[in-house]
């Protein structure tokens, strides 16, 4: 069982979750978290940092469980928070967060997956819907 944790600026990660969910029709909210950062927030971080270890921590009591952090930007207060968090077991962290890497995940968030086969597979399918039109059609038109 996956638990996914957002850590974005702003309410990136509960749109991009929120958009998911209606696009695949189903309820994941007992499996998810969100902390949103604001730039007014610098003196709050460490107070995050706290709530978030706790709530990945609750998720990990749960019988075979795994978390995925997913953040927007590698290098952000988001991951730089995230990435304090990566060395406990059955946690990874995900930067640059986009919508097929969360339907993605959705898709297979009870299948049993392997946690390091699960980063890779979210990876791969955000990677493969990056594209440029111009680029696409060009190859297109040249068979």
């Amino acid at each position: 069982m996956y638990y996914f944790v957002f850590i974005t600026h702003g309410d990136l990660g509960s749109t991009l979750l929120d958009t998911a969910s209606r696009i695949m029709d189903t309820d994941v909210s007992d499996k998810t978290a969100f902390f949103s950062i604001e730039f007014s927030m610098v003196t709050e971080l460490d107070g995050m940092k706290a709530n978030l270890e706790k709530t990945i921590d609750s998720f990990l009591e749960k019988e075979n469980s795994r978390v995925i952090i997913l953040v927007d930007l590698f290098g952000g207060s988001p991951s730089n928070i995230a990435l304090s968090l990566a060395k406990k077991e059955n946690v990874d962290v995900i930067s640059g967060v986009n919508l097929s890497m969360v339907l993605f995940g959705l898709e297979h968030i009870d299948d049993g997956t392997d946690l390091d086969s699960m980063v890779e597979g979210m990876i791969r399918c955000a990677r493969q819907n990056i594209t440029s039109a111009k680029q696409l059609l060009k190859v297109r038109e040249s068979k």
